[in-house]
């Protein structure tokens, strides 16, 4: 069996924060930490990243079986939209 055919087993992420923006505008800096590690990593993610998580999140929720709350009224709080961050002058 080679490498590509063993499948690979999630690393637990423990701390996941948004950190800033880069000076562009074009990234956000991330910093995780994972669950046997006290190191906290940081990334640097274009913004175009988190759009795709989000439909990927989106497509997840979709697919998932629903759930009956005790509740009509309850619900979930709504998506607040993702503006692209307005870069500094």
């Amino acid at each position: 069996m080679n490498e590509e055919e063993k499948q690979q087993i999630p690393v637990s992420v423990v701390a996941l924060r948004a950190e800033s923006y880069s000076a562009d505008g074009d990234s956000i800096v991330v910093s995780l930490r994972t669950k046997y590690s006290t190191a906290e990593r940081k990334y640097s993610v274009p913004v175009e990243c988190f759009y795709d998580l989000i439909v990927d999140l989106r497509r997840l929720n979709a697919s998932a079986p629903s759930k009956q709350t005790d509740k009509p009224s309850e619900k979930g709080e709504p998506l607040l939209p993702f503006d692209r961050p307005i870069a500094a002058e």
